[in-house]
């Protein structure tokens, strides 16, 4: 039944998943997924096959960045233990009604479906992997600034799990993960063909057409008030160094975080700056979709980039241009992306309490609800009017100009309204 959550979690994090053997011998370190399999596989034989070549699958799309495995993951994961639990088939014997089933389960998941917090799917247990009972497919998100308040208050945030749905646009990633991975099946000689092109043809919860998009960024107050505590904090202590380099190169150069983060293919490391024959400054990133791009440096941002690599090199002897460019305060290595996100908290948490000590009440509240990916927008908002737009596309990391275009500029709504206010009945 939907009502009930029966199933286990069946594929790991990135870093655990691509040091696990090929085969059944994955599920070895995972007993409670290895007796969930056991048992479907005396009702649903094909439950095996199923498995072993999701695990192919994501093995493939392990090898392109741990976003794009950690995206076909939780989409795959969630069809399988819908079509094994609820439906009662193997994946390869769902046809086109079954799968538009799936789609409006996904679209609108049962409450036992949903977690009220996003969850590890495993904890460490005796040496095992064992299922964290608190994980479920689907989590309910709650605002950061509904967060943080009941969190100064000392008190729990109650959330609903019922009435959970999926927005326009995590609909949009599901058929197209479904629809890739039914590709896959089909090239291994496993399923019969795709069938999610057509009914995503059909699909209701797919909207077309435009609307005006509301660009998640700073105000120019807001971002004074975070650069100005971080700057402050930097001065008072050399150990915010780093945080006041990590906000303001986010900023300035319009840098995703993980483009400033350790991963399995790429180490950031101080000498991808570097100068043109000009006298031009550079920084090498590896960006979206593992494309390489040379993002142009600002004058401006040259005493921030200075002084955090005067106070690398006066904490570490090693210190030179093979030296990673973010670095832990205490152990060796890069940061992660999960790590950088919490400096630029710490960051945003600095203002928001100026702020409202200053009186700017309605502005901090507003910085309750800010990522670290405002920080991109931000930047990019203040210097659409003044910078070509392929510099600019090319800067981002776009890969045309007509992305940078629909993002960042928009028709004035104000003008908009006003002539609309104009026309006669």
């Amino acid at each position: 039944m939907a009502n009930k959550f029966k199933a286990t979690p069946l594929f790991d994090a990135h870093k655990a998943f691509v040091r696990l053997p090929m085969g059944m011998a994955m599920l070895d370190g995972y007993p409670d997924s290895k007796q969930f399999v056991e048992t479907l596989c005396e009702t649903i034989p094909d439950v095996r096959q199923d498995l072993l070549h999701t695990q192919a699958f994501l093995k493939s799309y392990s090898r392109k960045s741990e976003a794009t495995f950690r995206g076909y993951r939780n989409e795959v994961e969630r069809l399988l233990l819908w079509a094994w639990t609820i439906a009662n088939k193997s994946v390869i014997q769902l046809k086109r009604p079954d799968l538009e089933a799936y789609f409006d389960f996904v679209h609108s998941p049962a409450s036992a479906w949903v977690g009220s917090s996003v969850q590890d799917r495993f904890k460490i247990i005796g040496g095992e992997s064992r299922q964290n009972e608190n994980w479920r497919p689907f989590a309910v998100r709650i605002a950061k600034e509904d967060r943080k308040e009941a969190l100064s208050e000392g008190l729990s945030v109650e959330v609903s799990r019922d009435g959970h749905l999926l927005s326009h646009e995590a609909m949009k990633i599901c058929y197209s993960a479904i629809s890739c991975y039914y590709d896959y099946l089909t090239d291994e000689g496993y399923a019969f063909g795709n069938p999610i092109p057509a009914i995503r043809k059909q699909s209701p919860f797919l909207i077309k057409g435009a609307t005006q998009k509301n660009i998640k960024r700073l105000s120019d107050l807001q971002w004074e008030y975070v650069l100005d505590c971080a700057q402050k904090a930097a001065d008072d202590s050399a150990t915010h160094e780093r945080t006041l380099f990590v906000i303001a190169m986010l900023k300035t150069l319009y840098l995703r975080v993980s483009e400033l983060s350790d991963r399995t293919n790429w180490q950031p490391v101080w000498k991808h700056f570097w100068l043109d024959t000009d006298g031009n400054r550079w920084l090498k990133v590896l960006g979206k979709g593992n494309k390489m791009r040379d993002v142009s440096v600002p004058s401006a941002l040259s005493p921030y980039i200075d002084r955090y690599q005067k106070y690398r090199a006066s904490i570490s002897s090693t210190f030179g241009v093979n030296s990673t460019l973010v670095a832990k305060n205490r152990g060796v290595g890069g940061m992660t992306s999960r790590q950088l996100r919490r400096i630029v908290q710490e960051a945003f948490d600095l203002a928001y309490d100026k702020m409202i000590a200053e009186g700017f009440k309605a502005e901090a509240k507003a910085l309750r609800e800010a990522t670290t990916h405002w920080l991109r927008h931000t930047g990019a908002s203040q210097d659409i009017a003044t910078r070509p737009l392929k510099h600019m596309a090319d800067d981002l990391g776009h890969a045309s100009m007509g992305t940078t275009d629909q993002v960042y500029i928009q028709s004035d709504m104000k003008e908009r309204a006003r002539s609309g206010k104009q026309r006669d009945v």
